[in-house]
Parts: C-alpha cells; structure tokens; sequence
C-alpha cells in the first residue's frame, strides 16, 4: 500500500503534487493518533456511563452536529473560491472571501441561538431522545450546554477550511487530533473522580473542542495567515454571491448527508432504544478506519484538483484519478479482511461488553467499500464545481432515506443493519453517473447537465 502511495505521486513532480505528498504523510501520523483514541475512547465511554446512558450522549451529539447544514455551503463555497483566488494570484481576492464567510457565519450562529432558545422554551429534549424519565432533568442540561459551546465552533472552524483550500489538511488533521486526545484525557478524568453526570461531561467535551479551535485561529491568523484574518474592513456584500452560488448546492448536499448519516442514531433510538446505538456506532467507528485513511489521501485532491481544473490540466486530474482507483482496490480488500476477523476484533477491543451483529458488520463493510469509491469521483466533481447531477441525487436521497430506514430498521431480521443498508441503496444510483460524468468531462465530452 506503501508503494502504491509513492507510485500516486511519482508521476507529479510539480509544487501541487509534491504539497500533497508532504501532507498526505503528515496526516498519515495523525490519523493513527485519531484511531488509537477512537479504540481507546469508547471502552472508556462505557467506564463512564450506561449503555443507555451512552446511546443517548451518542445521539444528542450526532443531533447537534446535524447544525452544520446552516453553514449554507459557505465552507465548502469558500474552499472552493479560497483556492481559485489562489490560483489566479489574487491574494486580496483569497483574503476578502475569508472575511466575508466568518462574517457571514457569525450571523447564522447569532440567529440559530435565537432559534434554539425559542424551541429550548417549550421542548423536553430527554423525550425527544427517548431518554428514561429519570434521566430528562440531565439531557435537557446536556442538550443546553452542547448547543451553547457548539454555536461558537460553528464559526471558528472555518480555519480548517482555509488550511484546506491552502492544500495543507494535515494542519487541519493536527487540529482535530489534538481535540480527540484531550476529550479522551478528560474522559478518564471524569472516570477518576467518578462524575459520570451526562451534563458535566458535556461540559468537557464542549469546552476542550470550542478552546481549540478558538486558540487555533489565534495561532494561524496572527501568524502564517495574517494575511488572510477576518476582519470587517475585508468584509464584502458582493462576494457574498460566488461563495453562495456553489455554497447553495453544497448546502443541499450537506443536508442530505445529514439525512442519510447524522440522522442513524436518532433512528434507531427512536425505532429500537438507545441501547442499540453503542453497538452500530463502533462497528461504524470499527470500518471507518479504512474511509478515513482513504479521506486522509483524497481530501488533499479537492484543492488541488481546483487548482488543475482552472489551468485545464485535464490529464493531471485524470492521472491521479486512476492512481487513486488503484489505491481504493487495496482498501475494499481490506475491508473484506475486516469483515472476516471483525467478531475477534471486536472480542479484544470491548469483551463483552457490546455484542455486534455479523450482518451490520457485512452491511457496514459494504457501504464503506463504495463509499470510498464514490468518494474520488465526488472529490474530483466538487474540486471541478461540477455538481449539478449530484445535488438532484441528494434532493431524491432526502426524500427517501428517513422513511426507508425506519421501514428496513423496524425488520427483527435486520433491526440497526437496516439504516445503514438504506443508506447503502441510496449510493446505488450515484454510483452510476458520478465516474460517468467525470470521464464526461475530462476527455471533453460532457454537455448540457452532464458539464453543470
């Protein structure tokens, strides 16, 4: 596999592929950092809190991330848009761009405060959750204290945008790294002073993600990127429009990923009990090992193939396309090797303290397998702004995937396999058109929809 990383980039001996190269191996580090804690941390979860316990901070968690949507696309509009100013030169342009999406986002994070605290006056959210009664009083101020600390991230997290579009996510991956180490110190250090309470944890978990990020941007932009600090001078209604017009169909696009992936646990939470989602959530945690070695070689692509694609270098993207297809056949092996040891892995990681199903596991495997290999075509289309025929599917994808899950979830024969298994028919169609447009356009034959 080694090999086939070096082989990727033999072929690049230009700036762009020798950028991708240092911080792909830069990320390879930290991602082993990110999966010791992920083994680590959820044995140490179950040490703190109750299976049921667990579920419900599982799904609260995956429900406060579902905010991310309201971002509008304008990460992924000004990922996009960052690189492309970069490209032309126009480093003014790159610097305005970043004002005007913090400033931007900051309104957003203003208004959805307003929101939470109207709908904070009338919900019970341990009902929502389908908490036990004796553990609402200790949700709703779970719920609360997550919401409150999250708002701020919301915002300051576009600094591992701007990295990215700069072509250098190992500092992003460096930023995350850092926030699971500590949210795992703090784990054990709940665990020693025995305070299991669902709101003091979330209080720690909170605080470490929003210090952070908080102290990152400090760091880059009174630093390396000074050049490019938010600041209300910079800010531009203008510019508002080109970071929206490719932000609106990530908008979409991120809210269908929210409807397909961050809407499981609430599912079978409400379908099954919360005591189901601790086992989907760590054979999830278990074959994501294998997606997110392939995100730490692709994510560095988007940038880069924005890059290409403003200067018409069709046959560098094409190039490394291939090369990546080459890199994904080792990893479905892999995933295959994992499915076959995954009830012996799983023996050693929790004991038992979780039993595992073989078929969520076999369905697991299998929407990995072609999510990464969607996942080139998807970076190569979303690099390009190419998305139209994408967001029709995720359009069609939210109509279908929450009633279709809670159907094939309520089946005794599957239970949770059932979620992951509509999200896996909702890749089906996509798994059609993504590669056929992308060779569309890079041997210049797409037209009409197909080039949109």
């Amino acid at each position: 596999m080694i090999r086939k990383l070096q082989e990727l980039y033999r072929a690049s001996a230009d700036e762009r592929g020798k950028r991708i190269l240092r911080h792909i191996l830069m990320g390879a580090g930290l991602k082993v950092v990110n999966s010791i804690v992920s083994i680590l941390i959820i044995p140490l979860y179950l040490s703190l809190l109750t299976e049921v316990s667990f579920g419900i901070w599982l799904t609260v968690t995956a429900v406060i991330n579902w905010f991310n949507i309201f971002d509008l696309g304008l990460g992924n509009g000004l990922r996009n848009r960052f690189a492309e100013a970069r490209a032309q030169g126009n480093e003014a342009l790159a610097a305005s761009y970043v004002s005007t999406s913090y400033f931007c986002l900051a309104g957003v994070s203003l208004f959805l405060l307003l929101l939470f605290l109207l709908a904070d006056a009338f919900a019970n959210w341990g009902s929502l959750f389908a908490a036990p009664e004796h553990l609402h009083t200790q949700v709703n101020a779970m719920t609360r204290i997550l919401m409150l600390l999250f708002l701020p991230q919301f915002v300051f997290q576009l600094v591992k945008v701007v990295l990215t579009a700069d072509q250098r996510p190992a500092w992003g991956n460096a930023i995350n790294s850092l926030i699971n180490v500590l949210q795992m110190a703090m784990v054990w250090l709940l665990i020693t002073v025995e305070a299991d309470s669902l709101p003091v944890l979330a209080i720690a978990i909170g605080g470490v993600n929003l210090l952070v990020l908080l102290l990152s941007n400090l760091y880059f932009f009174l630093g390396k990127y000074r050049r490019y600090r938010p600041s209300y001078s910079r800010f531009a209604l203008q510019h508002i429009r080109p970071l929206m017009e490719l932000g609106i169909v990530f908008f979409v696009l991120q809210a269908a990923a929210v409807v397909v992936f961050m809407t499981d646990n609430l599912i079978i939470s409400r379908v099954l009990g919360p005591e189901e989602v601790p086992a989907y959530n760590v054979a999830y945690r278990y074959f994501n090992f294998a997606a997110v070695f392939f995100g730490l070689v692709t994510t560095p692509f988007w940038s880069a193939f924005t890059d290409a694609f403003a200067k018409r270098e069709m046959e560098w993207i094409a190039s490394m396309v291939r090369r990546l297809l080459r890199l994904w056949v080792l990893l479905a092996l892999l995933c295959i090797l994992m499915l076959v040891f995954s009830n012996v892995v799983y023996r050693l990681w929790l004991g038992d303290a979780l039993e595992i199903p073989f078929l969520l596991s076999a369905i697991m495997a299998a929407w990995v397998t072609m999510s990464m290999l969607l996942g080139i075509y998807g970076t190569v289309l979303s690099g390009m702004g190419v998305l139209r025929l994408s967001l029709y599917h995720a359009v069609l994808v939210m109509l279908i995937n929450i009633p279709l899950s809670v159907w094939l979830a309520g089946m005794p024969a599957l239970g949770s396999a059932g979620v992951i298994l509509a999200t896996l028919i909702g890749l089906m169609l996509r798994a059609f058109f993504q590669p056929l447009q992308c060779y569309k356009i890079l041997n210049g034959s797409a037209r009409g929809i197909w080039s949109r």
